[in-house]
C-alpha cells in the first residue's frame, strides 16, 4: 500500500452516496488483494456530498484511503472525473460503491497489463443479489466472460463492452478522457466504447475481477426509459462520429450501425416523437435498404415493417398499443 504522494501502480477509483455499509465492503474487497505483493496501491473515495458524509468510516482506515469530500452533489460520472485528476497510478480501477473485487483480481490484470504491454485489460465479472447489509444471496450468481473485441469497431457494433469494474486502464493511454457528465446513465458502457475507440490494445484474461451486486437500494445510475434512450443515442452518436472521422464506417458497420439504431426506437415512438423520426432518417441514411432484423427480436414486427415499412409498422404498434393500454397509464 502507498501514502498520499507517493508514486503508484494502480490507482482504485471510488465515488460514493450515502453508502456506509456498503462502502466499507468496497474498501476492505480492495485492501483485502491477498496477491499484491509489491504493487503499489492507491485507493481513493470520493463522496459526492452524501446526507451524512462517511468522514468516521474513512479515517478509520487512515492515509491508505484518500478521501474526497466533495461540497455539493454533482453526480457519479463528475465524481469519478475528480478521482481521476488526483490518480497517481500507471493503471486505474473504477469500482462502485456497491460492488465488491474478487480477491487477487488486480494482480492478475496487473500481471497481464505489463506482460503484453497492454492498454486495457478486460476480466469477466459476476452478478449476485444481495441484502440490505450486503449478504450474498445464494443461488443468485451468475458469471460472465471477457469479450473479443478484435477488431474494436466490429466489437463495439455489436455490443461487446464490460461493466465499469471489469477493466484495467493504463492512465497515459487515457489522455484527456473524462467521464461524460452528460450521459447520466450506461455511463459504463459510454465509458468503455470511448476508451476503446483511442485504437490502444485490449487484452481479454479469464476469471471474474468483480461482483456487481444488485438490491433494492437506489443506484445512482436509475432513470426513466426516455432518459435511457436519449443516453443510447448520445453514446451510438459518439461511434458514429469518432468512425466517420477515422474513415472506418464501411458499408457493412454502417449497415449494423443502423440496426444498433433501431433498438430503443419504440422507446422514442412513445414518448419523443420527433426524435423518433429523426432516428428513423438516420437509419434510412446509413443503410437505405434497412429492415430491422439485429435489434427486432419479434417476428411478427419484422415481418409487418418488410409490409408497410419501418415508419408505419413503429406508428401501428405504438397506436394499437396505446388503444389497448388503460387510460391512467398512458404517457
Amino acid at each position: 500500500m502507498t501514502l498520499p504522494g507517493d508514486y503508484c501502480d494502480i490507482s482504485v477509483i471510488i465515488p460514493t452516496y450515502n453508502r456506509d455499509i456498503l462502502l466499507k465492503q468496497a474498501l476492505d474487497s480492495v485492501l483485502r488483494q491477498k496477491s499484491l505483493d509489491g504493487i503499489r496501491l492507491q485507493v481513493i473515495v470520493v463522496d459526492d456530498c452524501s446526507t451524512e458524509p462517511p468522514r468516521e468510516l474513512l479515517a478509520g482506515y487512515g492515509p491508505v484511503v484518500e478521501a474526497v469530500f466533495l461540497p455539493e452533489k454533482v453526480g457519479q460520472n463528475p465524481a469519478r472525473n475528480v478521482g481521476i485528476s488526483r490518480a497517481r497510478g500507471t493503471y486505474l480501477k473504477f469500482l462502485d460503491s456497491d460492488d465488491i473485487l474478487v480477491d487477487g483480481a488486480l494482480a492478475v490484470e496487473f500481471a497481464e497489463a505489463e506482460e503484453e504491454q497492454a492498454d486495457m485489460v478486460l476480466s469477466g465479472w459476476g452478478t449476485v443479489s444481495m441484502d440490505h447489509w450486503g449478504n450474498h444471496i445464494a443461488g443468485t450468481e451468475r458469471t460472465f466472460p471477457a469479450p473479443d473485441m478484435n477488431p474494436i469497431p466490429d466489437a463495439l457494433l455489436r455490443g461487446r463492452a464490460v461493466p465499469v469494474a471489469a477493466a484495467l486502464y493504463r492512465r497515459s493511454y487515457l489522455g484527456d478522457l473524462v467521464w461524460d457528465p452528460q450521459v447520466p446513465k450506461l455511463t459504463d458502457w459510454d465509458w468503455f466504447c470511448q476508451a476503446a475507440l483511442r485504437g490502444g490494445k485490449i487484452v481479454s484474461i479469464e476469471g471474474a475481477a468483480y461482483w456487481w451486486r444488485q438490491h433494492s437500494g437506489d443506484r445512482e445510475t436509475r432513470r426513466p426509459r426516455l432518459s435511457t434512450a436519449h443516453n443510447f443515442y448520445r453514446i451510438l452518436g459518439k461511434i458514429e462520429t469518432h468512425l466517420r472521422a477515422a474513415g472506418e464506417l464501411s458499408e457493412p458497420r454502417a449497415r449494423r450501425l443502423a440496426q444498433y439504431y433501431y433498438k430503443e426506437l419504440r422507446t422514442l415512438c412513445l414518448f419523443d416523437r420527433p426524435m423518433f423520426h429523426e432516428i428513423l432518417d438516420k437509419i434510412h441514411a446509413l443503410d437505405p435498404r434497412f429492415s430491422p432484423r439485429d435489434e427486432e427480436h419479434q417476428s411478427f414486427m419484422r415481418l409487418l415493417a418488410r409490409v408497410i415499412g419501418t415508419r408505419n409498422a413503429l406508428l401501428l404498434h405504438t397506436a394499437l398499443k396505446m388503444a389497448l393500454k388503460p387510460e391512467g397509464k398512458r404517457p
